[in-house]
């Protein structure tokens, strides 16, 4: 399988540890108020950057995690072993994420307050972790798989984990209740046999489903996390 070289490209200054963006969040939380008692003029003047930088840097990460999204399926789509085949005709209605409900169009969206659009967005999140893991450890053994591929889908792991991180210390409230309702829908993805079968149609066709629903499911967390920066940064 060949794929193309858009795989090549990294997400601009995301490459950092994770740490780095925690520090600077605990910064911002402890001068949150209107104004900081505790900062001087320059170090508000200062709070207010960071808060602007954080919200533009999260903002190109949701982008490029929904474009990598994009690009992978597209590419699947695209080889010969996906030309031809029907792949797609439970795709739509197989996603494990179809029990959140989460709205889909951006009207819908700008309608729920901060709260509710950072908790569709860690709930979505959070649902990838074990699909992308499965997929990243699946991936290395499918000969057929470019490294670029492989690589691809690491880049995207990383870059939920770190959405995750940004979201989850700006909202640190909502983190249980996300647990606590994911915990009573049923959201599990049960695509791990498929994906390690021996029959090729019954993984591509896994395969296909997951990519298929990435980029559904990082389209949303891109557009909600465009409207929650939108609204920070007063641009809505």
């Amino acid at each position: 399988l060949k794929l193309s070289g858009k795989y090549q490209r990294h997400a601009w200054g995301y490459k950092g540890s994770c740490l780095l963006l925690l520090l600077v969040m605990s910064n911002l939380l402890l001068c949150q108020g209107n104004p900081c008692p505790s900062c001087s003029p320059d170090e508000f003047d200062t709070f207010l950057q960071n808060v602007t930088d954080l919200f533009i840097d999260a903002s190109w990460l949701s982008h490029d995690f929904h474009n990598h999204s994009t690009i992978m399926f597209k590419e699947f789509v695209n080889e010969k072993y996906a030309q031809g085949n029907l792949y797609h005709i439970n795709a739509t209605d197989s996603c494990h994420t179809n029990s959140f409900h989460s709205p889909e169009e951006r009207d819908k969206a700008h309608q729920l307050n901060n709260e509710d659009l950072s908790k569709w967005t860690l709930m979505l999140l959070y649902s990838w972790n074990s699909p992308l893991c499965h997929l990243v450890t699946e991936l290395k053994s499918m000969k057929e798989l470019s490294e670029a591929f492989l690589s691809s889908a690491i880049e995207i792991e990383n870059m939920s984990e770190k959405l995750q991180a940004f979201i989850g210390s700006q909202f640190r409230k909502i983190t249980v209740p996300v647990l606590q309702t994911m915990h009573e829908v049923p959201s599990t993805w049960s695509g791990l046999p498929s994906l390690k079968s021996s029959d090729e149609d019954r993984c591509h066709s896994e395969l296909y489903n997951l990519f298929h629903c990435l980029h559904r499911d990082s389209r949303k967390v891109d557009m909600y996390i465009k409207i929650l920066a939108c609204r920070a940064l007063k641009t809505c």
